[in-house]
Order: structure tokens, then C-alpha cells, then sequence
């Protein structure tokens, strides 16, 4: 007899297992706010400050809006960037078609079915593949029980979730085996609606060593919020796809997460300085390079700082608006995997579970977008010839887009003095 299909379970989901998750977030909450919490938070990745930063950079001063011009120029580079993916966003169709036509017409058998499914991939489009099919069941599996690896490297580390949070000696028994019955159950597929609501529970938690530090765990909800719309009886379900509806919230919770990480590099600029102090191979960034065009080479610490946290604010914000999610997964899992086997070595463990969670949505065939509704409005214009309307409907959205992601917060900051970080 075959196994049942997760997507039957799911979709039969009522009240009543609206109640049990009610439930499984209580006693979540409740384990994991049972104990006190460490005394600091400290970062396993080496952070001492060797060359103090240029202050005033980072402050108000007498330039435009009160913002070091260097900062302007990255953000205006990084709302060029932007607009431009959202441009082609809308426009991938017609693009699409008069490639074709033009440079694929002459291309014929495999060759042809290997570009079509290339061009699908580069799109967002259902890839019809075999092996796509296959890479997509497994990125599932890896995505579902990467978080009991991680829960496991931790426990044996003293830490909770992740080396960045040192557990406090008179509770680090009891959090060492809850972490370690967790994983258990993680990667048994057992209960994972009580799994997510401990995860979730887990995250109030970190609200204890700080708001940053809740921050910066905000990736580590993907997982909670997919097996908490999970079947309690998961252990008998053979979950080798997500539905749309966890696809989308793991999207959305996943880009959140970064920008408000792209962010925080921003706010907290002396601690990502002390890192690139440690190990300055991470300035060699080409896409943090292309940020910082045309900016003064005399503060390139203080430049490269704001175009890295800006290149995590654009890449969530398109991975949470779902525009070429395919694209921008493939960059963060190349960057992610290049941290940990490169730059910083295995304390980087947790990001397995982060590019877990990119790969399933990178190989996912049913991938949407938050702007759908802009792009049949645009459809109905373009099919009635009416291009002006077209022309406004992509790119008024575009730049008021740009402008709002990528300016306010760069004028608020200024206000702020974060030199004591």
C-alpha cells in the first residue's frame, strides 16, 4: 500500500487542526520561556574592530537630507538594480517570446528542449523534467529535516539554534536535550506541528538576549510556519512536496528575514566591520562591488558596509516579492555555501538549513508573485493596445517601489548613533 500524499492531509486541514496548532504554540511558548536567559550574546565569527570606522559617515551631516553623499549614490545604484529586475520582471514574457523567435528558432531536439527548460527556470515557469522533478523531492527532504542537523551541531556546541547564542550553564542541560529530542523528531517526521510551534516558541525566546538577536533568527520561522501546517500524523505522510500556500510563506518569511538582516548590517555597522577586519576576503564581493559604483574609494570600509547590507535588502525584498525567485535563490545558496566552507568554516553550520529552504522554493514548480495582479492588468492593457497604460502600469509601481525600499531607512539611520554598538 503507498504511502499517502502530505498534500490530501493538508488541504483537509479545519478548525479543529487549527485548534491543535493553537495548542502545540502554547506549550511551545511555555518550554521554551521555562528557563533564564544567557547574559550576553556573543558572535562565534571572529568581530573585533581593528581600524575604528569613520564615524561620521554613518550620521547627520551638512549634505543633502542630512545623508553622506557616498550613501546616496548606493542607494540610488541599488534602486537602479532594483527597478531594472522589476522592469524585466514584467517584461520577461515579450522577452522571452522574441528570443524564440529570433536566436532559437534555427535550434531544434534536445538541444531546444534544454534551452526551453532553461528559460523556464530563468523565469519562474513549471520546468517538465524528469530530474528537475526528482532535485525538487529531495530539495523537500533536505529543507524538512536540515533543522534537526542543525538543532543536533548545537546541542554538542553549548549553544541554542546556532553558535551565536551561548547557552546559560544552570539551563544548558535542559536546553542541550530538548534541542536533541526536537531534532529526534524533526528528522523522524514526527509530530512537526508541535516541532514548528517549539521553533516558533524557540524564537520568543531569543526576544530574551536582545530584539537584534530575534532579528537575525527570523530565517529559522521558514521552517516553523511549514510544519505547522503540517499533518499531526506527519510520521506516516510522505512529505515530498510543499503546497502553494507554504511555498508563499516561506517565501515571504525567508525575504522578510533577509532585508531586515540587510538592514541590521546597516544599523550595527562596527560589528560586520570587525568581521571584514577578521577576514577581508568577504569585502571581494563582486554584486556588494557594483553597489558601491562611484563611491569614494578613501571609505571603502565604510561604502562596502552599506552596499552589503543594501545587496541583502534588495535580494529579500525580490526574493519576497517573488520576482525571478529561481535567480536570486541560486545567488544566496552559492553565497551562503561559500561562507560556510570558505570563509568561516563549519561554525557556519546553520546555513544548511537556510539553503535548504532556497533550494526547495529554487527547484519548486509552483512558484507566484506578489506582483500577479500588476502583470494581468498589464496583459489586458498590452492585448488592447493600449501602451501608455502598459507603460505606467510597470513602471510606476517599479520606481515608487524603489524609492520606498531603499531610501526612508537610509534617512532615519542618520539620526541614530551607533558608534557604542
Amino acid at each position: 500500500m503507498s504511502r499517502p500524499s502530505a498534500r490530501f492531509f493538508l488541504a483537509g486541514a479545519g478548525a479543529g487542526a487549527r485548534e491543535r496548532l493553537g495548542v502545540a504554540a502554547a506549550l511551545g511558548l511555555m518550554l521554551a520561556l521555562s528557563t533564564t536567559p544567557a547574559e550576553a550574546h556573543e558572535r562565534f565569527v571572529k568581530h573585533t574592530l581593528k581600524i575604528p570606522l569613520y564615524a561620521p559617515f554613518f550620521q547627520r551631516g551638512p549634505w543633502f537630507l542630512g545623508v553622506h553623499p557616498n550613501i546616496l549614490r548606493i542607494g540610488i545604484n541599488v534602486a537602479f538594480v532594483l527597478c531594472a529586475f522589476l522592469i524585466a520582471w514584467f517584461m520577461r514574457q515579450p522577452m522571452e517570446q522574441l528570443v524564440r523567435q529570433t536566436v532559437l528558432r534555427p535550434v531544434t531536439g534536445p538541444a531546444q528542449r534544454f534551452l526551453h527548460n532553461v528559460s523556464c527556470f530563468l523565469t519562474d515557469r513549471p520546468v517538465d523534467s524528469g530530474w528537475f522533478h526528482s532535485l525538487q523531492q529531495w530539495s523537500v527532504i533536505l529543507f524538512l529535516r536540515s533543522p534537526g542537523l542543525v538543532l543536533m551541531y548545537s546541542a554538542a556546541n553549548d549553544s541554542l539554534v546556532m553558535p551565536s547564542y551561548p547557552l546559560d550553564p544552570p539551563s544548558a542541560t535542559f536546553f542541550k536535550f530538548a534541542q536533541v529530542g526536537l531534532a529526534i523528531l524533526i528528522l523522524t517526521q514526527t509530530l512537526l506541528p508541535l516541532c514548528g510551534a517549539i521553533l516558533f516558541g524557540t524564537w520568543v525566546y531569543l526576544h530574551r538576549w536582545g530584539w537584534m538577536v530575534a532579528a537575525d533568527a527570523i530565517p529559522v520561522l521558514t521552517a516553523a510556519v511549514v510544519y505547522m501546517t503540517s499533518p499531526w500524523h506527519s510520521h506516516k505522510v510522505a512529505i515530498t512536496e510543499l503546497t502553494s500556500t507554504q511555498l508563499r510563506w516561506a517565501r515571504i518569511t525567508l525575504g522578510v528575514g533577509f532585508m531586515i538582516l540587510g538592514w541590521l548590517k546597516i544599523y550595527n555597522h562596527n560589528l560586520v566591520a570587525g568581521v571584514a577586519d577578521n577576514y577581508p576576503s568577504v569585502m571581494n564581493d563582486p554584486m556588494v562591488n557594483l553597489l558601491a559604483w562611484g563611491t569614494d574609494q578613501g571609505l571603502r570600509r565604510e561604502t562596502w558596509i552599506v552596499a552589503f547590507g543594501m545587496a541583502e535588502v534588495m535580494s529579500g525584498f525580490l526574493l519576497l516579492a517573488g520576482i525571478f525567485t529561481r535567480i536570486w535563490c541560486s545567488i544566496m545558496i552559492f553565497i551562503f555555501a561559500k561562507l560556510m566552507l570558505v570563509d568561516f568554516g563549519w561554525d557556519e553550520m546553520p546555513h544548511v538549513y537556510v539553503i535548504g529552504a532556497l533550494m526547495a522554493l529554487m527547484l519548486s514548480n509552483k512558484l507566484e508573485s506578489e506582483f500577479d495582479g500588476l502583470e494581468r492588468h498589464e496583459d489586458r492593457f498590452a492585448s488592447q493596445g493600449l501602451r501608455w497604460k502598459q507603460l505606467c502600469v510597470i513602471a510606476a509601481p517599479a520606481v515608487l517601489t524603489c524609492i520606498l525600499i531603499v531610501f526612508p531607512l537610509l534617512y532615519i539611520f542618520t539620526f541614530f548613533d551607533r558608534t557604542n554598538l
